[in-house]
């Protein structure tokens, strides 16, 4: 018997409330690192917690399955965003007048990083989207290689082998600014 036949509608409501609680303001950060935009990334997450209520099985209790299947959801969330938006970005350009890229908006003093933290984030953004998804599981979510597999679906080996690329890339990157 499936668990979404043995508890009650509130217990389910109940359970799910709590693991929204637990996981939340994880994917909101692993999302909004990804997409850069912490307003879409919150779509992003939103809709990894519908699918979460409407597919998952098991019990909704914390545990490394849930939360490697909720990151791999969110993630594939993500990269779709990241490709429907990279078409509309060709394809506007084609129809478009481009935006100077080097000016930045200034959103005062509360906004201001590091001048080591900004060169860190261009150093990110020089890598392929997918080292900068293992970059970000790996350095700013704390993910072991296992959890990023079972995340990405790659090998473990194949996950130690980009990271390894992709950070000497940035450590390159960083000694080039």
């Amino acid at each position: 018997m499936a668990e979404k036949e043995k508890l009650t509608k509130e217990q389910r409501k109940a359970a799910f409330e709590a693991l929204m609680l637990e996981y939340q303001a994880p994917l909101l950060r692993y999302a909004s690192r990804l997409l850069c935009n912490s307003h879409v990334a919150q779509d992003i997450v939103q809709n990894a917690f519908i699918k979460l209520f409407k597919k998952w099985t098991d019990e909704l209790v914390p545990s490394p399955k849930l939360s490697s299947w909720l990151y791999r959801v969110t993630h594939n969330c993500a990269v779709d965003y990241l490709r429907k938006e990279t078409r509309h970005k060709n394809l506007h350009s084609l129809f478009a007048e481009e935006i100077d890229p080097t000016v930045k908006p200034n959103r005062g003093e509360a906004f201001r990083i590091s001048e080591e933290a900004a060169q860190a984030v261009n150093a990110l953004h020089t890598l392929s989207t997918r080292e900068q998804q293992l970059v970000i599981l790996k350095i700013y979510e704390g993910k072991s290689y296992k959890e990023i597999s079972e995340i990405t679906e790659l090998s473990v080996s194949n996950v130690g082998y980009i990271l390894h690329h992709a950070m000497k890339k940035m450590a390159k990157e960083l000694k080039s600014q």
